[in-house]
Protein backbone atom coordinates (compact mmCIF):
# COMPACT_ATOMS: atom_id res chain seq x y z
CA UNK A 1 0.00 0.00 0.00
CA UNK A 2 1.35 3.41 -0.93
CA UNK A 3 2.27 5.82 1.83
CA UNK A 4 0.47 9.14 2.13
CA UNK A 5 3.70 10.87 1.15
CA UNK A 6 3.92 8.93 -2.14
CA UNK A 7 0.25 9.57 -2.90
CA UNK A 8 0.69 13.28 -2.24
CA UNK A 9 3.86 13.40 -4.36
CA UNK A 10 2.12 11.72 -7.29
CA UNK A 11 -0.87 14.05 -7.02
CA UNK A 12 1.46 17.06 -7.01
CA UNK A 13 3.25 15.74 -10.11
CA UNK A 14 -0.04 15.17 -11.94
CA UNK A 15 -1.19 18.70 -11.10
CA UNK A 16 2.06 20.29 -12.30
CA UNK A 17 2.08 18.25 -15.51
CA UNK A 18 -1.53 19.21 -16.20
CA UNK A 19 -0.76 22.91 -15.66
CA UNK A 20 2.73 23.25 -17.12
CA UNK A 21 3.59 20.06 -18.99
CA UNK A 22 6.47 19.38 -16.55
CA UNK A 23 7.10 18.59 -12.89
CA UNK A 24 8.79 21.85 -11.94
CA UNK A 25 7.33 24.20 -9.37
CA UNK A 26 5.07 27.17 -10.09
CA UNK A 27 7.99 29.46 -9.20
CA UNK A 28 10.32 27.88 -11.77
CA UNK A 29 7.70 27.90 -14.54
CA UNK A 30 6.77 31.53 -13.83
CA UNK A 31 10.44 32.49 -13.92
CA UNK A 32 10.84 30.92 -17.36
CA UNK A 33 7.62 32.55 -18.57
CA UNK A 34 8.81 35.98 -17.39
CA UNK A 35 12.16 35.43 -19.11
CA UNK A 36 10.35 34.47 -22.33
CA UNK A 37 8.18 37.59 -22.22
CA UNK A 38 11.20 39.84 -21.62
CA UNK A 39 13.10 38.17 -24.48
CA UNK A 40 10.20 38.72 -26.88
CA UNK A 41 9.79 42.38 -25.90
CA UNK A 42 13.46 43.09 -26.59
CA UNK A 43 13.71 41.14 -29.86
CA UNK A 44 14.75 42.99 -32.98
CA UNK A 45 15.28 40.70 -35.94
CA UNK A 46 18.65 41.29 -37.57
CA UNK A 47 17.57 39.93 -40.93
CA UNK A 48 14.31 39.46 -42.77
CA UNK A 49 13.58 35.72 -42.72
CA UNK A 50 13.29 33.88 -45.99
CA UNK A 51 10.17 31.97 -46.96
CA UNK A 52 12.00 28.70 -46.26
CA UNK A 53 13.14 29.85 -42.80
CA UNK A 54 9.62 30.90 -41.81
CA UNK A 55 8.24 27.61 -43.11
CA UNK A 56 10.74 25.64 -41.00
CA UNK A 57 9.96 27.70 -37.88
CA UNK A 58 6.21 27.30 -38.38
CA UNK A 59 6.60 23.57 -39.04
CA UNK A 60 8.44 23.18 -35.73
CA UNK A 61 5.75 25.15 -33.88
CA UNK A 62 2.94 23.13 -35.44
CA UNK A 63 4.37 19.60 -35.29
CA UNK A 64 6.91 20.07 -32.52
CA UNK A 65 9.88 19.11 -34.69
CA UNK A 66 11.52 19.75 -38.03
CA UNK A 67 14.41 18.01 -39.80
CA UNK A 68 16.87 20.20 -41.68
CA UNK A 69 19.96 19.55 -43.83
CA UNK A 70 23.51 20.52 -42.81
CA UNK A 71 24.52 24.19 -43.08
CA UNK A 72 25.01 25.30 -46.69
CA UNK A 73 28.68 26.02 -46.03
CA UNK A 74 29.38 22.64 -44.44
CA UNK A 75 31.09 20.63 -47.17
CA UNK A 76 31.20 16.83 -47.26
CA UNK A 77 34.93 17.01 -46.54
CA UNK A 78 34.39 19.19 -43.46
CA UNK A 79 31.62 16.93 -42.15
CA UNK A 80 33.93 13.94 -42.43
CA UNK A 81 36.72 15.88 -40.71
CA UNK A 82 34.42 16.68 -37.78
CA UNK A 83 33.31 13.05 -37.61
CA UNK A 84 36.95 11.93 -37.43
CA UNK A 85 37.64 14.36 -34.58
CA UNK A 86 34.57 13.13 -32.68
CA UNK A 87 35.60 9.49 -33.19
CA UNK A 88 39.11 10.26 -31.95
CA UNK A 89 37.88 12.11 -28.87
CA UNK A 90 35.51 9.29 -27.91
CA UNK A 91 38.34 6.80 -28.44
CA UNK A 92 40.63 8.82 -26.16
CA UNK A 93 37.97 8.73 -23.43
CA UNK A 94 37.11 5.04 -23.98
CA UNK A 95 33.67 6.12 -25.22
CA UNK A 96 33.33 8.76 -22.51
CA UNK A 97 31.14 9.00 -19.43
CA UNK A 98 28.37 6.40 -19.13
CA UNK A 99 25.05 8.24 -18.92
CA UNK A 100 23.05 5.03 -18.88
CA UNK A 101 23.40 1.57 -20.38
CA UNK A 102 24.11 2.04 -24.08
CA UNK A 103 24.55 5.82 -23.98
CA UNK A 104 27.79 7.66 -23.30
CA UNK A 105 28.67 11.37 -23.10
CA UNK A 106 31.91 12.98 -24.20
CA UNK A 107 33.47 14.88 -21.30
CA UNK A 108 34.17 18.56 -22.08
CA UNK A 109 33.00 18.02 -25.64
CA UNK A 110 32.52 21.70 -26.52
CA UNK A 111 35.97 22.60 -25.22
CA UNK A 112 37.50 19.77 -27.25
CA UNK A 113 35.50 20.41 -30.44
CA UNK A 114 34.59 24.15 -30.45
CA UNK A 115 33.97 24.18 -34.21
CA UNK A 116 30.73 22.27 -33.58
CA UNK A 117 29.05 25.65 -33.03
CA UNK A 118 29.16 26.15 -36.81
CA UNK A 119 26.08 23.95 -37.10
CA UNK A 120 24.14 26.97 -35.79
CA UNK A 121 24.71 29.14 -38.85
CA UNK A 122 22.83 32.31 -39.86
CA UNK A 123 20.10 30.22 -41.47
CA UNK A 124 19.51 28.19 -38.28
CA UNK A 125 19.64 31.35 -36.16
CA UNK A 126 16.82 32.88 -38.20
CA UNK A 127 14.75 29.69 -37.94
CA UNK A 128 15.16 29.49 -34.16
CA UNK A 129 14.49 33.20 -33.63
CA UNK A 130 11.32 33.06 -35.70
CA UNK A 131 10.24 29.92 -33.84
CA UNK A 132 10.65 31.73 -30.52
CA UNK A 133 9.76 35.25 -31.64
CA UNK A 134 12.85 36.34 -29.73
CA UNK A 135 16.57 35.97 -29.47
CA UNK A 136 17.78 32.76 -27.81
CA UNK A 137 20.77 31.44 -25.95
CA UNK A 138 22.58 28.12 -25.82
CA UNK A 139 22.06 26.62 -22.38
CA UNK A 140 24.14 23.45 -22.81
CA UNK A 141 26.06 21.47 -25.44
CA UNK A 142 26.59 17.71 -25.10
CA UNK A 143 28.03 15.00 -27.34
CA UNK A 144 26.45 11.56 -27.01
CA UNK A 145 27.40 8.16 -28.39
CA UNK A 146 24.69 5.48 -28.52
CA UNK A 147 25.84 1.86 -28.66
CA UNK A 148 23.86 -1.36 -29.22
CA UNK A 149 21.90 -2.37 -26.10
CA UNK A 150 20.93 -6.04 -26.30
CA UNK A 151 19.39 -6.03 -22.84
CA UNK A 152 16.10 -4.41 -21.80
CA UNK A 153 15.91 -0.73 -22.86
CA UNK A 154 16.04 1.86 -20.09
CA UNK A 155 15.89 5.62 -19.55
CA UNK A 156 16.32 7.51 -22.86
CA UNK A 157 15.42 4.35 -24.80
CA UNK A 158 11.86 4.46 -23.39
CA UNK A 159 9.12 6.72 -24.73
CA UNK A 160 9.27 9.91 -22.69
CA UNK A 161 8.91 13.67 -22.42
CA UNK A 162 11.84 15.64 -21.04
CA UNK A 163 10.98 17.24 -17.71
CA UNK A 164 11.67 20.84 -18.69
CA UNK A 165 9.80 24.14 -19.09
CA UNK A 166 8.31 24.65 -22.55
CA UNK A 167 10.78 27.45 -23.30
CA UNK A 168 13.53 24.82 -23.60
CA UNK A 169 13.97 23.06 -26.92
CA UNK A 170 16.77 21.00 -28.45
CA UNK A 171 18.78 21.05 -31.63
CA UNK A 172 20.26 17.61 -32.29
CA UNK A 173 22.85 17.10 -35.04
CA UNK A 174 23.71 13.66 -36.40
CA UNK A 175 27.46 13.12 -36.57
CA UNK A 176 27.07 9.84 -38.49
CA UNK A 177 24.83 8.70 -41.31
CA UNK A 178 21.78 7.60 -39.33
CA UNK A 179 18.93 5.24 -40.28
CA UNK A 180 16.51 3.20 -38.17
CA UNK A 181 19.01 0.35 -37.75
CA UNK A 182 21.76 2.68 -36.55
CA UNK A 183 19.79 4.64 -33.95
CA UNK A 184 17.54 7.24 -35.59
CA UNK A 185 15.45 9.30 -33.17
CA UNK A 186 11.79 8.25 -32.93
CA UNK A 187 9.27 10.99 -32.23
CA UNK A 188 5.51 11.60 -31.97
CA UNK A 189 4.10 14.90 -33.20
CA UNK A 190 2.82 17.58 -30.85
CA UNK A 191 -0.89 16.85 -31.35
CA UNK A 192 -0.44 13.19 -30.45
CA UNK A 193 1.85 14.02 -27.52
CA UNK A 194 -0.44 16.66 -26.02
CA UNK A 195 -3.38 14.26 -26.25
CA UNK A 196 -1.56 11.47 -24.43
CA UNK A 197 -0.25 13.85 -21.77
CA UNK A 198 -3.84 15.00 -21.07
CA UNK A 199 -4.73 11.35 -20.52
CA UNK A 200 -1.99 11.07 -17.88
CA UNK A 201 1.16 10.09 -19.77
CA UNK A 202 4.30 11.48 -18.19
CA UNK A 203 6.23 8.91 -16.19
CA UNK A 204 8.13 6.74 -18.68
CA UNK A 205 7.86 3.76 -16.30
CA UNK A 206 4.06 3.97 -16.00
CA UNK A 207 2.93 3.53 -19.57
CA UNK A 208 1.03 0.22 -19.56
CA UNK A 209 -2.23 1.81 -20.71
CA UNK A 210 -0.43 3.71 -23.51
CA UNK A 211 1.86 0.98 -24.90
CA UNK A 212 -0.22 0.07 -27.95
CA UNK A 213 -0.52 3.67 -29.11
CA UNK A 214 3.11 4.49 -28.36
CA UNK A 215 4.33 1.48 -30.32
CA UNK A 216 1.98 2.20 -33.24
CA UNK A 217 4.30 2.83 -36.18
CA UNK A 218 1.64 4.83 -38.08
CA UNK A 219 1.99 7.72 -35.58
CA UNK A 220 5.77 7.42 -35.20
CA UNK A 221 8.26 9.44 -37.19
CA UNK A 222 11.71 7.85 -37.40
CA UNK A 223 14.01 10.76 -38.19
CA UNK A 224 16.72 9.34 -40.45
CA UNK A 225 19.37 11.43 -42.17
CA UNK A 226 22.95 11.67 -43.41
CA UNK A 227 25.77 13.12 -41.35
CA UNK A 228 25.09 16.76 -40.49
CA UNK A 229 21.28 16.40 -40.41
CA UNK A 230 19.84 18.84 -37.87
CA UNK A 231 16.73 18.03 -35.82
CA UNK A 232 15.04 20.93 -34.04
CA UNK A 233 12.41 19.63 -31.64
CA UNK A 234 10.37 20.38 -28.54
CA UNK A 235 11.85 17.84 -26.18
CA UNK A 236 9.33 18.64 -23.44
CA UNK A 237 6.38 18.75 -25.82
CA UNK A 238 6.91 15.80 -28.17
CA UNK A 239 7.07 12.24 -26.91
CA UNK A 240 10.30 10.71 -28.19
CA UNK A 241 12.91 8.06 -27.55
CA UNK A 242 16.43 7.16 -28.53
CA UNK A 243 16.74 3.98 -30.58
CA UNK A 244 19.41 1.40 -29.85
CA UNK A 245 21.57 0.76 -32.93
CA UNK A 246 21.53 -2.80 -34.21
CA UNK A 247 25.17 -2.35 -35.22
CA UNK A 248 27.84 0.34 -35.08
CA UNK A 249 27.06 3.46 -33.07
CA UNK A 250 25.26 6.78 -33.37
CA UNK A 251 27.05 10.00 -32.46
CA UNK A 252 25.14 13.23 -31.98
CA UNK A 253 25.69 16.68 -30.53
CA UNK A 254 22.74 18.20 -28.68
CA UNK A 255 22.30 21.94 -28.12
CA UNK A 256 19.84 22.83 -25.36
CA UNK A 257 18.29 26.20 -26.26
CA UNK A 258 16.16 28.65 -24.28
Amino acid sequence: MQSLRKIASRARTQTRVALFGNNHSLKVNMRYAAYEEAARRSWKARNKPTTEQLAAANHCKADGFVALPPPAGMTAERLQAIKQVVDRRFEEQNNGYVVNYGMHRLIDGLELIPEIIDFIDDDMENIIENYYGSHFKIFAVSFYRTLPTPEKPDSSFLWHLDNCPKQEIKLMVYLDDVVADTGALSVKDKQFSVGLRKEGFFDRRRINQFVDRLDDTSSTRVLEGPIGTRLLFENGGCIHKATSPKHGHRDVVTFVLI
